[in-house]
């Protein structure tokens, strides 16, 4: 099904929608065909057209039709990306108890823009009664978390990490070689998205503010993991490994503990891997003591459009056994079907 604006029939979905939830019963097969069979642009759509079309509220209806982790599910898809990171972050802060592995997985891994949109709507979100302010989120932060985990979550939170230009990775690429199906392979040369002197120069004062000294200088480590782009710290990490013969999260691992070591390793491997750290994770939410069934909603929820596919390779190679296997083995009934419709069999 040709899925592109010019051919999509937002009348038509609406309609296929309200008729699932009239009645009696509802048709929960009907609503997962529809949801994941189209992006999250043309769901806020469809939420403007069912509302000008029934007069009704698309998401209370929802609401009032389904239950448990499918309606769970079902309504983080019809939320605008930067909304439902802030409705996670507010349900890791405001919570029973700080989630620290949801604050670590939302704020270390996103870009500049998706932080910025995030710092925009959080106000809203998790305190509409408050003054709209974009610093919100540090507030609350600073509130529920305390020492160098409070100060990395802080500078994480400020979306103004150095980012590599369009321009700058375009005058990188050295080769395209176009594949028979017609994909493209880029060779990169990453050398000229790094600074290599710099590079050296934050090895060496990682190492120095670490392994070199009796205990740890942590603002150098926040400085530094907090501030460069990803290229620049892939090239310190290799920096590092030259220096010491030893990978950066062994060395976090020694000199730091808790809640901040946790958060130092997950920009290490988003560096190394972005696709096999969402990978581990979850790994972890479906093999654990019971599934984390929402870290398993916001997984395959956020990354959905973004690199889904890279994932479930990294999950492949890591389990031998496919993703959709896994969700299909731990879950069940609609929430399940919802599940591996998003992820895909392949």
């Amino acid at each position: 099904e040709d899925l592109t604006k010019k051919k999509w029939n937002a009348e038509y979905d609406v309609q296929y929608l309200r008729s699932a939830m009239r009645g009696l019963g509802t048709n929960e097969d009907a609503i997962t065909h529809v949801i994941t069979t189209r992006n999250n642009a043309q769901r806020q759509d469809l939420k403007k057209k069912y509302k000008t079309s029934y007069g009704r509220d698309l998401i209370e209806d929802i609401e009032s039709e389904l239950s448990g982790d499918y309606r769970s599910a079902v309504m983080a898809l019809f939320v605008p990306p930067a909304v439902y990171d802030a409705y996670c972050i507010k349900e890791a802060i405001y919570g029973p108890g700080t989630d620290e592995a949801s604050l670590i997985e939302i704020l270390m891994t996103r870009t500049n823009p998706q932080i910025n949109e995030l710092r925009k709507v959080y106000g809203d979100v998790a305190s509409p009664h408050r003054k709209a302010s974009d610093a919100l989120i540090e507030k609350d932060i600073e509130g529920d978390t305390s020492g160098d985990f409070k100060r990395l979550l802080v500078a994480a939170s400020q979306g103004d990490r150095y980012e590599i230009t369009r321009e700058q990775l375009e005058e990188a690429v050295e080769e395209i070689t176009v594949e028979g199906n017609g994909t493209g392979m880029y060779n990169v040369n990453y050398s000229k998205l790094a600074d290599m002197g710099q590079a050296k120069r934050d090895a060496e004062k990682l190492f120095k503010a670490g392994e070199d000294r009796w205990g740890t200088d942590e603002e150098e480590f926040i400085r530094i993991f907090s501030t460069r782009h990803y290229y620049q710290l892939r090239a310190t990490w290799n920096e590092y490994v030259k220096l010491t013969q030893r990978d950066i999260t062994n060395s976090v691992d020694r000199e730091t503990s808790g809640d901040f070591r946790s958060g130092l390793k997950a920009i290490a491997q988003n560096i190394k891997c972005r696709p096999k750290y969402f990978a581990e994770r979850l790994k972890k939410a479906i093999k654990g003591l019971g599934t984390d069934d929402k870290t398993l909603i916001r997984i395959v929820v956020s990354r959905a459009e973004i690199d889904m596919v890279q994932i479930k390779k990294e999950f492949l190679e890591m389990n031998k056994q496919t993703l959709w296997k896994w969700i299909q083995d731990d879950t069940s009934g609609d929430y399940r079907k919802l599940l591996c419709a998003i992820v895909g069999k392949n």
